[in-house]
């Protein structure tokens, strides 16, 4: 802004004419409204896993390394497996040994039933080969279930991958000794993130489950990632006044991963063909808010209603102007009106 001297006339001092540049200035017209809640966070694998021994033992090998791209059902380690093959064959054979036995005591017990009902034995010896059979058959279930112990513990002495990822970290190497539940690796699925982010109280409460974010990551320059937020923590975070908010990252990409830092926004309410102007734009004297437009030259009050502010406070919905009108936007406190404008275009 600045003022020059308009000509003078029958001797009167000459009235400023203010200079006014176009980025002081607001074209009143129709538009679509947006309100935003904004956030920061890092990226997180949604899966992410630490693979453990399913049995004690020694690692024969550890076929992968950090970094390493796998898929389900890959394997990924093996325990040595000679004790847990002898354990299934072991197993096996006292299977079939049950088995010969139940059969010999169930052929037992029919010939002492029959025996017993022609009164050739007595009854309690045909009591006595009923319990046996009914013993033996009950020991043939027992080995059955010992062998699917043992054929298990040799099926998870290989371990494979639980779902595609990335090998995050390798725990154990080959040769190790370890116990059920022993580390081996963590395996995560980067191609699918979700942002940790701490919000203020006053921004959670405007959002829900399932509002959708866009989200800007680290290393991937203008790219906007579409989000949707999956959870909200029911309480503040420990020491502060923070709430946790869980955004899930809906578009995959392969150089996705754990550890880069996110901007995001989500749209908490939208209204179309409103009204707005700047915030900078409003004013208020003795009669209430106004802004002041510029009509023929010369600065207007116009009163206006305020509504709400929408984009954090940028800007303000208001009532009471028309579509079309030229208000002054910039904060330029010198300015009243009936002041004589002008506006210049500036290089």
């Amino acid at each position: 802004m600045s003022t020059q001297a308009a000509g003078t006339q029958a001797g009167k001092p000459a009235d400023p004419v203010i200079e006014l540049i176009l980025p002081e200035l607001h074209t009143i017209s129709p538009r679509g409204l947006v309100d935003t809640v904004r956030f920061t966070g890092t990226t997180q694998p949604v899966d992410q896993t630490i693979v453990k021994a399913r049995v004690p033992g020694r690692l024969a090998e550890v076929l992968v390394r950090e970094g390493d791209q796998v898929t389900k059902g890959q394997v990924l380690a093996r325990f040595e497996a000679a004790e847990l093959q002898a354990k299934v064959n072991e197993r096996r054979s006292a299977l079939e040994g049950a088995r010969a036995d139940a059969r010999w005591t169930a052929r037992d017990r029919s010939d002492k039933e029959s025996l017993a009902s022609r009164n050739i034995v007595s009854q309690s010896a045909a009591d006595q080969a009923r319990a046996t059979a009914e013993n033996r058959s009950s020991m043939v279930a027992v080995a059955e279930a010992q062998l699917e112990i043992a054929v298990r513990n040799l099926t998870d002495a290989v371990v494979v991958a639980p779902f595609d990822g990335v090998i995050g970290e390798r725990l154990a190497n080959q040769g190790e000794s370890l116990p059920i539940d022993g580390k081996i690796l963590a395996l995560l699925d980067t191609s699918h993130v979700e942002i940790a982010a701490q919000m203020p109280a006053a921004d959670v409460v405007r959002l829900r489950v399932d509002q959708r974010a866009a989200v800007k990551l680290e290393g991937f320059g203008d790219r906007v990632f579409n989000g949707r937020i999956t959870r909200i923590s029911p309480t503040t975070q420990a020491g502060s006044r923070s709430i946790p908010v869980y955004v899930e990252i809906v578009d995959r990409h392969e150089s996705l991963r754990g550890g880069l830092f996110a901007m995001g926004t989500v749209s908490v309410q939208e209204k179309s063909h409103a009204l707005a102007v700047p915030a900078s734009a409003m004013r208020k004297d003795d009669q209430g808010d106004f802004v002041l437009a510029i009509e023929s030259g010369v600065l207007v009050r116009k009163p206006v209603g305020a509504v709400r502010t929408w984009s954090r406070g940028e800007l303000v919905e208001v009532k009471g102007l028309e579509s079309g009108m030229q208000i002054v936007s910039a904060a330029l406190p010198g300015l009243r009106e009936g002041q004589k404008v002008k506006v210049i275009e500036t290089k």
